[in-house]
């Protein structure tokens, strides 16, 4: 027969209202809590979420749903987010829709048949309707690192446009003449807005006319093949800025295979700071974007929706290494 809360409470000598109010996460005295925690060990005590999912309406469990699990920079959000949500008692569902808009929407509506209380997001596309509906429903959802359409759902971004043309000036600034840009797919709202960037900084200094452009898709080989086109045809190019950390990697792959010495014949700007890169590499510099905050910043604004909160849209700095 499975463990009950009177079980622990016999068990522990306290009454099942304390039970209950550790398990909802309310504060209990640091010697109860041990007490409970002793407890459940020796019983080995498992909470029916689900039952109890049934009498508060709440699984205390958060989908989460991101295009590529290969891609670090959602990996690592994911790993910030579920520390934070953990701390308040709430569970994940990691979702991974392939880029794919059709597999987004499956994984939407597989997440709610799981009752999961909130979405947190890195939509596949700017128009936000896997999620719009869902949202005017009452389900919280929380968009990150991607803005859409729709106005029923927070958005935690950083400052894609300003961090970009902040990045392009300093390699201007450095002698740079001939910079290029290897990004992903411009319908993406982080694509077009570090673009926006990278053109408003070439402009300002009158280097509009040398814009080059190639669409990485944001992995590794895409930024391989993007960095191999576009040197081949543009062999005078001085300054490489790359807008993720996948196509990063591929791009300095194929420097290396032309021959070029990355930070010594051309200069790269990538876009999220990972320290290993940087070690290999010492030569190049990247935007750094405050991954922490973000996923910090994504659960608390989740949380807070799923008590009343109203739909908010929040934007973080990120700084140049």
């Amino acid at each position: 027969m499975a463990v009950t809360i009177k079980d622990l409470a016999r068990e522990t000598g306290l009454t099942a209202a304390t039970i209950s109010a550790y398990f909802n996460g309310a504060n209990v005295r640091p010697y109860n809590k041990e007490k409970i925690e002793r407890a459940i060990d020796r019983l080995g005590y498992v909470r029916n979420d689900y039952a109890r999912g049934l009498r508060t309406h709440r699984s205390m469990t958060i989908g989460v749903l991101i295009p590529e699990l290969s891609n670090l920079f959602s990996t690592t959000i994911v790993s910030e987010m579920e520390e934070d949500l953990r701390k308040k008692g709430y569970g994940i569902i990691v979702c991974d829709c392939r880029s794919d808009a059709a597999r987004e929407k499956e994984s939407v509506r597989f997440l709610m048949s799981k009752m999961a209380d909130g979405l947190i997001v890195i939509p596949v596309s700017s128009d936000g309707s896997a999620f719009t509906e869902l949202a005017a429903s009452g389900t919280p959802v929380v968009a990150i690192d991607r803005i859409t359409d729709s106005k029923n759902i927070s958005h935690i971004v950083i400052n894609n446009r300003e961090a970009s043309k902040e990045a392009v000036a300093s390699m201007i600034n450095e002698g740079c003449k001939s910079i290029a840009i290897v990004c992903g797919e411009t319908d993406v709202y982080t694509a077009a807005e570090r673009f926006a960037g990278y053109a408003e900084a070439m402009e300002e200094a009158g280097l509009g006319e040398k814009i080059v452009a190639e669409v990485g898709h944001f992995s590794i080989d895409g930024g391989y093949r993007a960095t191999k086109k576009l040197i081949g045809e543009n062999p005078d190019t001085d300054g490489l800025f790359v807008t993720n950390y996948e196509m990063t990697v591929g791009a300095i792959i194929a420097l290396k295979e032309l021959g070029k010495e990355v930070g010594g014949d051309i200069a790269i700007m990538g876009f999220d700071n990972v320290e290993i890169l940087k070690a290999v590499y010492p030569g190049i510099k990247t935007v750094s974007q405050p991954i922490s905050e973000i996923g910090r910043t994504a659960a608390e604004t989740l949380l807070a929706a799923i008590e009343g909160a109203p739909v908010s849209d929040k934007v973080l700095k990120a700084k140049m290494d």
